[in-house]
C-alpha cells in the first residue's frame, strides 16, 4: 500500500484532486451567494439563516459525493492502467528472455556445428568464427577474426572477382544459396564447400554485414566424380561388350552356317557311307565268303597242293581272307550300331557253358597260346544275347592272342557279383600304357607300340564290344601293367532280374 501512494502517477492524481476540490466548493458557494443576492435580500435573517443551513448542509456532503466518486474514477482508471502497463512489461520481459534464450541457443548451435558459420561485416572483415569453421579450415579464430575474408580464397578466385559477384548477388537477391566453390585451408589444402551467404541488418533494416555457412562436400564431390568416371568406364566396357557380342553374334551365325554346311556334308557322307556299307555287306562279303569257302575245300582236300610251299601259301591266303572277313564284318557292325539297327536278342542261358563253347572252338582252331578253363562252377544264368557275348569273347580272346608271346596261356574266368556276373579274360602279354587305357574303347584306337604293325587290327573290335555290353545293361573296363599283361573284365546282369522286364528284342542305337 505505501509503494502504491507512493507512485508518482498517484501523487499527480492526488495534487489534481487538492487543486480542483477548493475549486468546486468555491464555485458552488460562490453561484449559491450570487443566488441568494439577487432573490433573497428581502427575506428575513432568521429565514436566511435557515436557508443558508439547509443550502449548505446538503450543497455540502453532495459535493464531497461527487468529488469521492470522480477520485474512485480516477483511481480505477489508474490502477488498470497500472495493470495494462505491468502485463505489457511482463510481456516485453519475457519476449527478451525468449529473444535471449534463442540467441543463446543459436550461439550453441553455431558453436558445435560441423559447418563453417562466419560473420562478416560490411567491408568483409571476419568477426566470428566457429568450431566448424576451426575444423574444416585449420584457422583458430584469434588467427583469423578482424582479417578479410579472401584469406580463404584461391588467387585466381580474386582474381576473376568472385567477392565482387557475391557482393552483387546479395545486394540484388538478399541471398546466395548453395553455390558451389573452393576455399583454402591453412595448410594449403584446397576444401570444396556448399556455400550459403545472408545478409544481416540491424533493426532499422541497414545492412550491417553478412553470414557466412559453409559445409565440406568435398570427400562427396570426390565420389561423385569417381562414380562418374565408374559410369564412364562402364558405359564403355558395355559399348566393347556390346560391339564384342555384335561381334560374337556376327561369328556365330558365320559358324552356324559353317554347321549348316558341314551338316549338310555330313548328310551326305552318311548317305555315302551308308551307300558304302550296303557296297560291303553285298560286294564284297559274299565274294569273301566265297573265297574262304572255296580255300577250306583246297586245303581239306590232300590231293591238291601235297607240296609244302604251295600249302602254306594258301594258308596265308586263307588267314588274310579271314582278317578281311573279319574287318568287313566289324565295319557293317560299327555301321549297324551308330545307325540303332544291330538287334539284340537277350534270353537267359549259362555263360560257363558258352565260355567253355568258346574255348573249344579255340582250341579247335588250332590256337597257339592254351587256354586256362574258368575254376568256378554253378553259376547262376545271365540274361543277354547270346550270340553278341560270344563275338565279345572271341574279341577279347582274340586280343589277348595276339598281344602275348607265343605259347603263354590265356586265363578265362567267371564269378557272380551281387545282380551281376563278371567274366574276365587274362593274358602275360606285352600291356598297355597307363594314358592310352582310358581311350581304349574308343572307335579306331590301337596300342601305340613299335611292334604296333606287326599286330594286325583295325580298332573296332573293343569299340563294339564295349557297346554290346552297355547295351545289355553291363560294364567293361580294362586292368593292366606295362610289359606284364591285361585283364579284361565285363558285366552281364543275371537273369532272374531283368527278364521280367526285359522286351524280347532290342536294339543297340545311336551316335556317341
Amino acid at each position: 500500500m505505501r509503494s502504491f501512494f507512493a507512485s508518482p502517477d498517484l501523487r499527480a492524481l492526488m495534487t489534481r484532486v487538492s487543486r480542483v476540490f477548493p475549486l468546486v466548493v468555491f464555485g458552488a458557494v460562490a453561484l449559491y451567494e450570487m443566488f441568494a443576492f439577487a432573490f433573497l435580500r428581502h427575506i428575513s435573517d432568521t429565514l436566511n439563516l435557515i436557508l443558508d443551513l439547509v443550502v449548505f448542509g446538503i450543497l455540502g456532503p453532495i459535493v464531497i459525493w461527487f468529488t469521492l466518486r470522480w477520485i474512485t474514477a480516477q483511481v480505477e482508471e489508474y490502477d488498470r492502467a497500472r495493470a495494462e502497463k505491468a502485463a505489457a512489461e511482463a510481456e516485453r520481459q519475457r519476449a527478451i528472455e525468449a529473444a535471449r534464450e534463442q540467441e543463446r541457443l543459436l550461439a550453441a548451435v553455431s558453436a558445435n556445428s560441423a559447418d563453417a558459420i562466419i560473420t562478416l561485416d560490411n567491408a568483409g572483415i571476419i568477426k566470428a568464427w566457429n568450431r566448424g569453421a576451426e575444423m574444416i579450415f585449420d584457422y583458430k579464430p584469434e588467427q583469423v577474426v578482424g582479417k578479410h575474408f579472401e584469406i580463404l580464397l584461391l588467387p585466381e578466385q580474386i582474381a576473376r572477382g568472385e567477392i565482387e559477384w557475391l557482393n552483387q548477388q546479395i545486394r540484388e537477391r538478399g541471398f546466395v544459396r548453395n553455390y558451389q566453390t573452393t576455399r583454402v585451408a591453412k595448410d594449403g589444402r584446397r576444401v570444396i564447400v556448399d556455400l550459403t551467404r545472408t545478409a544481416l541488418q540491424n533493426e532499422h533494416g541497414e545492412f550491417v554485414g553478412y553470414s557466412a555457412i559453409m559445409r565440406d562436400i568435398t570427400k562427396r564431390v570426390e565420389t561423385e566424380r569417381e562414380l562418374q568416371k565408374l559410369n564412364l568406364d562402364l558405359e564403355t566396357m558395355v559399348a566393347e561388350r556390346t560391339y564384342q557380342l555384335a561381334s560374337a553374334t556376327e561369328e556365330l551365325r558365320r559358324r552356324n552356317r559353317e554347321l549348316e554346311e558341314a551338316n549338310v556334308k555330313l548328310t551326305e557322307l552318311d548317305h555315302l557311307k551308308s551307300d558304302f556299307v550296303s557296297m560291303v555287306s553285298h560286294e564284297l562279303r559274299a565274294p569273301l565268303t566265297n573265297i574262304n569257302g572255296s580255300l577250306e575245300l583246297l586245303l581239306e582236300n590232300d590231293g591238291a597242293f601235297r607240296d609244302k610251299s604251295s600249302r602254306e601259301m594258301l594258308q596265308i591266303v586263307r588267314e588274310q581272307s579271314a582278317r578281311l572277313t573279319r574287318l568287313v564284318q566289324g565295319i557293317l557292325n560299327v555301321s549297324r550300331i551308330e545307325a540303332g539297327q544291330l538287334v539284340l536278342q537277350p534270353q537267359a542261358f549259362d555263360a560257363l557253358a558258352l565260355i567253355e563253347r568258346v574255348i573249344n572252338a579255340w582250341e579247335a582252331r588250332g590256337a597257339m597260346n592254351p587256354l586256362d578253363h574258368p575254376r568256378a562252377v554253378n553259376l547262376p544264368s545271365v540274361w543277354a544275347d547270346r550270340d553278341r557275348t560270344e563275338e565279345i569273347l572271341f574279341n577279347l580272346i582274340d586280343n589277348a592272342i595276339k598281344y602275348s608271346p607265343d605259347g603263354a596261356p590265356i586265363h578265362l574266368d567267371a564269378r557272380a557279383s551281387g545282380e551281376f556276373v563278371i567274366v574276365s579274360v587274362s593274358d602275360r602279354g606285352i600291356g598297355i600304357p597307363e594314358e592310352q587305357v582310358a581311350k581304349i574303347f574308343e572307335k579306331f584306337h590301337r596300342v601305340d607300340r613299335r611292334d604296333s604293325m606287326e599286330k594286325y587290327g583295325h580298332g573296332l573290335g573293343l569299340f563294339i564290344c564295349r557297346r554290346l555290353i552297355e547295351a545289355q545293361g553291363g560294364q567293361i573296363w580294362v586292368e593292366s601293367v606295362l610289359g606284364e599283361g591285361s585283364t579284361f573284365r565285363f558285366t552281364l546282369p543275371l537273369a532272374g532280374r531283368v527278364e521280367a522286364e526285359a522286351p524280347a528284342r532290342s536294339t543297340v542305337g545311336g551316335r556317341r
